[in-house]
């Protein structure tokens, strides 16, 4: 997992993925409070995005998730949120598996290792190999939050 905020994003490109870099341009570059919510393309299906808005849960009430194909972006727009993550490994137990239709995976309850609050402004990046659980509430209670994620389809696939 990665994690900055969107002005040092100009400091992280030289050292990322062409990919992750077209992902962390497209961030620095937008406006997202005149995006409507909807998935759009930058780069086909190499690199697109989904903008959502909702509200924030407890962490009981979200499924730790994964998938094959793509990396992760996840930037929010508006609010905060906690994301817990852990390393994916053979003996997670998927409970869901939308892998052929959307690239999503839904695991049992896990002992999650840590987490990454995110703010207004905040990005992380998640690989295949770890289960995230987004839009967890913080301290602060839910919230709602405006999510950007940004789907980087990796090479070995």
């Amino acid at each position: 997992m990665i994690c900055g905020n969107k002005q040092d994003i100009e400091k992280i490109l030289p050292y990322v993925s062409e990919g992750l870099q077209k992902a962390l341009q497209y961030i620095k570059e937008t406006n997202f409070a005149e995006v409507k919510n909807g998935e759009y393309e930058i780069d086909g299906r190499d690199v697109f995005v989904r903008i959502n808005t909702y509200a924030t849960e407890d962490k009981i009430n979200k499924k730790p998730e994964a998938h094959n194909q793509y990396i992760d972006v996840q930037y929010l727009g508006a609010g905060e949120e906690i994301i817990y993550f852990t390393p994916r490994r053979a003996e997670h137990i998927v409970v869901e598996d939308h892998a052929d239709e959307s690239d999503l995976l839904f695991y049992e309850e896990i002992e999650d290792k840590d987490h990454v609050v995110l703010q207004t402004g905040d990005f992380a990046v998640f690989f295949p190999w770890e289960l995230h659980r987004p839009g967890c509430s913080t301290k602060n209670g839910m919230q709602e939050v405006q999510k950007i994620v940004v789907k980087i389809k990796h090479k070995n696939q």
